[in-house]
């Protein structure tokens, strides 16, 4: 039995009909890779906030993953390069303004950078993501590295990230609302600070009385601020790009 091809992942800060445009070219390109939905509501512009979201949830995917990364408030511009990054055994394309910092900070053996210097015959001054990114995803997908040209690593970089981000970078249907802080970095007894209201850090949704505000570390390994059986995000009326604080005991 032959071994099934690896995925291509979207990740990006939009949503129909980008998002369907992308999986047509990548449909055509490499028909054998199922493709996954991971994000298509990255905050807006959020390129900070993706770069945390995308480094929590990338290990998820079999090595050999190639994922399709875009948040890019500057396409078309000379502001950032097109890449790709290869860190912890699977492929990132997409525009190389730190939105992969957090993943090459979390796999940095055997890191690497490309610029991608293939372009197509059309290429939208606004759409990258169909033109541009899905492509070379589907070319590396399917073991063409061609249209890539490597960089040195440093020159990708964004050094001014912080490790942890204190601050709401994400809310899920439920009304959760994700952290950009790893669960690691805080203690058992520490609080977190979110809109004046100090919560208490629990286990399980079901320590918490029903409606009640607490933080937990997440399945990603973050720290999300949620209610049991109820909404987070409508309680505190507060979304992604919020400040928030851990008291540390």
């Amino acid at each position: 039995m032959s071994k099934p091809c690896p995925p291509v992942v979207l990740f990006c800060d939009f949503g129909l009909p980008y998002t369907g445009q992308m999986k047509a070219r990548l449909g055509l390109d490499a028909p054998d890779h199922p493709i996954v939905d991971l994000f298509h509501d990255v905050p807006a512009y959020g390129v900070r906030a993706g770069s945390v979201l995308l480094a929590a949830h990338a290990s998820d995917f079999p090595l050999g993953s190639v994922f399709v990364c875009v948040v890019d408030p500057d396409v078309g511009t000379d502001a950032r390069k097109p890449g790709a990054v290869f860190a912890g055994g699977r492929w990132f394309v997409g525009p190389l303004n730190g939105l992969f910092e957090h993943t090459v900070r979390r796999w940095p053996d055997g890191a690497k950078a490309y610029e991608i210097v293939w372009r197509p015959e059309h290429l939208s001054a606004t759409f990258h993501g169909r033109d541009l990114f899905a492509p070379i995803a589907a070319q590396i997908a399917t073991g063409n590295l061609e249209g890539l040209r490597p960089l040195e690593l440093g020159d990708v970089r964004h050094a001014q990230f912080p490790d942890d981000v204190e601050e709401v970078i994400y809310g899920d249907g439920f009304g959760n609302l994700m952290t950009g802080v790893r669960a690691t970095t805080v203690g058992p007894n520490d609080t977190l600070v979110v809109a004046g209201r100090t919560l208490v850090r629990l286990r399980t949704f079901a320590e918490s009385e029903s409606g009640s505000l607490f933080c937990h570390e997440n399945a990603v390994g973050l720290m999300e601020i949620a209610a049991n059986r109820a909404n987070a995000h409508n309680i505190l009326s507060i979304g992604p790009g919020t400040p928030i604080k851990i008291i540390r005991m």
